[in-house]
């Protein structure tokens, strides 16, 4: 099961490193984009008419999302970071967050006249395994956009083609 899992996180990944051969970056933002297009169809199963709505309307999200993120300036290294320097950094760091969240707040409503409830509370948890496998492929584990959407399902609890995680029932 994580074999059809991986294949399109190599395909995403694939993709990246082809843009970075790329010295144009908006060949770059457009194969990155388009590579989670793929993966958003394939984890979300989007049907060819969702497909058609969620395109367009994901890629507003993502360019006002895009567009609300501040990279934080540092150029120390961390040895010689000071504490105040440190919490200029996780303050930035933050305030994407909370700017990230703000923005999907605003999208809920329109991400559910397109996807079905089970894709919808799947959204952002994609959207995380997307940005972490990313981070992790850059060399900084667990730093995605924002955390999980609270009350969506994690991996193995209500995925496309996957039954529920095996455990203890809750009463």
């Amino acid at each position: 099961m994580k074999r059809y899992f991986l294949i399109p996180i190599l395909m995403i990944a694939s993709a990246f490193s082809l843009g970075a051969q790329d010295k144009n970056p908006e060949n770059i933002k457009e194969k990155f984009f388009d590579a989670k297009i793929r993966e958003f169809v394939y984890q979300l199963e989007l049907t060819d008419a969702q497909k058609a709505d969620f395109v367009p309307l994901y890629k507003r999200y993502d360019d006002e999302v895009s567009a609300a993120i501040v990279k934080p300036q540092h150029s120390k290294d961390k040895k010689e970071m000071t504490s105040e320097d440190a919490a200029t950094i996780v303050k930035a760091r933050l305030a994407n967050q909370q700017k990230t969240l703000t923005i999907r707040e605003k999208y809920v409503d329109e991400f559910a006249k397109v996807l079905e409830p089970r894709q919808l509370m799947r959204l952002f948890n994609v959207e995380n395994q997307i940005q972490n496998k990313l981070k992790s492929r850059q060399g900084h584990p667990g730093q995605g956009h924002g955390g999980p959407m609270p009350g969506s399902p994690g991996p193995g609890q209500g995925g496309p083609g996957k039954g529920p995680k095996p455990g203890p029932k809750a009463e």
